[in-house]
This record gives C-alpha cells, structure tokens and sequence, in this order.
C-alpha cells in the first residue's frame, strides 16, 4: 500500500515539474494570432520552424521580435526561457512585409 502512495507521489512531482517547464507564446502577424506550448529549453530557431511547418511558409522568411519595436528582433539559438514569460506575445514578420503588423492598438506608453 505504502509503494503505491510513494509511486503516486513521484508521478504527480514529475507532471508538475513538466507543467511547470512548459509555457506558451502568442505569435501575431495581422490579424492572426497563433498560440504555441513551448518548452522553456525551446530556441526561437524551433519555434520559427513550427510556425513554417503550420503556417506553409519558408522558416527563413520569418522575424520574431519580443516587442512591436524591430529593434528586438530573436536570435534562433536564443531559449524561450531567457526571454518569455508564459503567455507572452511575440511579433511575426515575414521577408516582404513593410513592417510588424498587427491589428490591435499599441499598448500606452507608462
């Protein structure tokens, strides 16, 4: 009876510890917004490789940015965790877009 409770135990720890390791980012580009379960070991390369995969566009045509600003642009070997919270938003740009365009107003300056 006791190995069972102690097995118990350890499978819960152990999907705590996964739940806590995974998170999701919210990419946008226009009017489409695409939620993502990422790992915190995740690199931005990964990520841009999923949204071509779902997407159906070129993985080298894609820009993240950590801010609406083109100056925060990802570096692809960069991890999720050094610089996303869960549930943080990300910005797409793909080659041949005049700039990061999303349809929503931009959050007021503090």
């Amino acid at each position: 009876m006791g190995r069972r409770r102690a097995k118990r135990r350890r499978g819960a720890a152990a999907r705590v510890a996964t739940a806590a390791s995974r998170r999701y980012v919210r990419v946008k580009r226009k009017n489409t917004t695409v939620f993502l379960n990422v790992e915190k070991s995740d690199s931005f390369g990964g990520i841009k490789a999923k949204l071509a995969e779902i997407l159906g566009v070129d993985g080298e045509k894609i820009h993240l940015y950590t801010s609406r600003d083109e100056s925060t642009e990802t570096v692809d070997t960069a991890f999720v965790d050094n610089f996303c919270e869960s549930d943080v938003v990300v910005y797409m740009k793909l080659d041949g877009d005049k700039g990061i365009e999303v349809d929503e107003p931009p959050k007021p300056s503090a």
